[in-house]
């Protein structure tokens, strides 16, 4: 046994830091030493004073003591909130300034300022497991066409396994977005924070001037400097005002990472982007990160994944991409709703029910002018018995009472394919009868669902039943020709077959036979596979080390950034 003296210093330190400070079994201690494991009580008024329910349940846990005494797990999450800069989140959302001058007066704090850092430190690092996994904003308290699943989270769960494992540093990168997108807009952040001030002035070019190459324009020498700062040009020491070839590589490679015609044209779209500043592409990259932390953690092994501003959208198998395609996506007045579903089945052939709003804003203003719009757009107007309705007999005080539908075809709104899946807003992917559009740089041009490229192609892919529905088969299903072939063989067969009853027997009457005009039948295949589909929004990624930016077509990436400095 060691003699009582050696024991004195400890037994005078523990009187003198604090005599009402009692061990305990949940908290390291202050200075890291296992005999020295302390906590205060906190009047469990006080707590419930918050009105929290959470900070009230991860008290009552700790029976209702102060839990934040170990000096590594306060310098840990400390440092993580000082980084959540790096998440395009601020440091002072989570109290960081405060808690931090707290931090290094702790061992001087009496028990009030105790209970006050411990309350703080738990309520801030509650709000920041939130915030990184789910996100600061609601989406659906903020939008009307954003049907997200909501991702909930136990914080208290969390936090109780990661204060007993002092697993901090893991179980905050676990809680973040695993996705490589998330994980490169944060490069992109780290990139754009790179940039030196943004000091290169704005460019002013007229609405309706072009400049081509080899001419000369006197904003040249502006835009050939922005060019050199977002590095798309080498640095050059003696500008002109004449587009030479360097200048005009620069633009085109500028223009391809803007999602805009590399032509090397300079307009109106290309000097709109060149004009943001390094601040703007900034709060772009922290409002497409807050949006990555909303969407699903986990997209599923086979799903379709659509970027709206991007008009792209991918198929995705088990990490491989096994298509891509252009889409045509809604108009700004039509935005098409941000979804996350699962598809459940193809109609090919679909006929075309025509929705509310394009009837009241595209339809029936036409039709009081001229009833033979109708017919133009390839409508029929059916009553609630589903008995045709001429259209000139159609008054707009009736108009409500009908169901006006499009016929199956090639030039029917919907072309010649439609894909299914649960939603509340009644939209699907499609086929088009305006295939010009897939070759537009801007198409932000639907009435809100979006419009495939190459439809058939994504049938074969979805049903995935090649036996039975391979690209060729879908192809004649669809189309009419095909349909008109086939009765044109049966007439031969059969008026082959009359001839030879005929000269067997010239007297023989064999009535005529009218045949049917073919038409395009609706034909539904259920998807046996589980295929989700990812109808998502942004504006900005890294590829390649690439920094790439979209147009904003809805406007939203300004308001979400403000929504989350505020």
């Amino acid at each position: 046994m060691k003699p009582i003296y050696l024991l004195i210093p400890i037994i005078i330190f523990i009187c003198c830091k604090k005599n009402t400070l009692e061990k305990t079994s949940n908290s390291t201690s202050f200075i890291d030493f296992p005999f020295l494991n302390f906590s205060v009580k906190i009047d469990s008024t006080l707590i419930s004073s918050f009105n929290n329910p959470d900070l009230t349940a991860f008290y009552k846990n700790y029976s209702n003591e102060t839990v934040w005494n170990s000096q590594d797990n306060r310098n840990v999450v400390l440092n993580e909130f000082g980084n959540s800069t790096n998440e395009g989140l601020l440091a002072n959302d989570y109290n960081f300034d405060k808690l931090t001058a707290l931090n290094n007066n702790y061992d001087h704090l009496d028990d009030t300022k105790l209970i006050e850092f411990d309350l703080l430190f738990t309520q801030s690092i509650q709000k920041y497991l939130s915030h990184i996994h789910k996100g600061k904003v609601n989406p659906r308290v903020i939008y009307d066409d954003w049907d997200l699943k909501e991702k909930n989270i136990d914080i208290n769960a969390v936090l109780f396994e990661t204060i007993e494992n002092k697993s901090f540093v893991s179980k905050f990168e676990d809680l973040k977005p695993k996705h490589t997108i998330y994980k490169d807009l944060k490069e992109a952040l780290r990139l754009l924070n790179s940039f030196p001030k943004d000091s290169v002035p704005f460019i002013i070019l007229k609405p309706k001037d072009k400049i081509v190459f080899n001419k000369s324009h006197k904003t040249l020498k502006t835009i050939k400097r922005r060019l050199m700062y977002w590095h798309d040009l080498k640095q050059i020491d003696t500008l002109t005002n004449i587009y030479d070839k360097e200048t005009q590589d620069a633009v085109k490679s500028f223009q391809s990472r803007h999602g805009l015609n590399p032509d090397g044209v300079i307009g109106k779209g290309t000097v709109l982007a060149l004009n943001f500043t390094k601040d703007q592409r900034m709060e772009q990259v922290i409002a497409n990160l807050e949006r990555w932390r909303w969407f699903a953690s986990d997209f599923g092994k086979n799903y379709l994944l659509i970027n709206i501003p991007d008009y792209t959208l991918l198929a995705i198998k088990d990490n491989d991409t096994m298509q891509k395609q252009r889409v045509v996506v809604g108009k700004e007045t039509r935005q098409t709703p941000i979804i996350e579903s699962k598809v459940s089945n193809i109609n090919l052939n679909p006929n075309w029910t025509v929705p509310p709003t394009i009837l009241k804003e595209d339809v029936y203003p036409d039709a009081i002018k001229d009833r033979s719009v109708f017919k133009k757009k390839g409508l029929i107007i059916l009553d609630n018995k589903n008995k045709k309705v001429n259209p000139w007999d159609w008054k707009i005080e009736d108009a409500k009472k009908y169901k006006y539908v499009q016929n199956p075809g090639r030039n029917s709104a919907l072309g010649l394919m439609k894909i299914n899946f649960p939603n509340k807003y009644s939209v699907y992917l499609h086929d088009t009868n305006h295939r010009d559009y897939f070759s537009l740089t801007y198409r932000s041009l639907s009435s809100g669902c979006v419009r495939l490229e190459k439809p058939l192609e994504m049938a074969a892919y979805l049903i995935n039943k090649p036996e039975k529905w391979d690209l060729k088969t879908i192809q004649d299903t669809t189309d009419i020709n095909y349909y008109n072939k086939l009765q044109k063989q049966k007439q031969k067969k059969i008026e082959a077959k009359n001839a030879k009853l005929l000269a067997k027997n010239p007297l023989l009457v064999i009535p005529k036979r009218i045949y049917p005009k073919p038409e395009l039948k609706t034909i539904v295949v259920n998807i046996s596979d589980d295929i989700y589909i990812h109808q998502l929004y942004w504006t900005s990624w890294l590829e390649k080390e690439t920094l790439q930016f979209r147009e904003d077509i809805y406007c939203l990436d300004s308001d979400l950034y403000h929504k989350l400095r505020n």
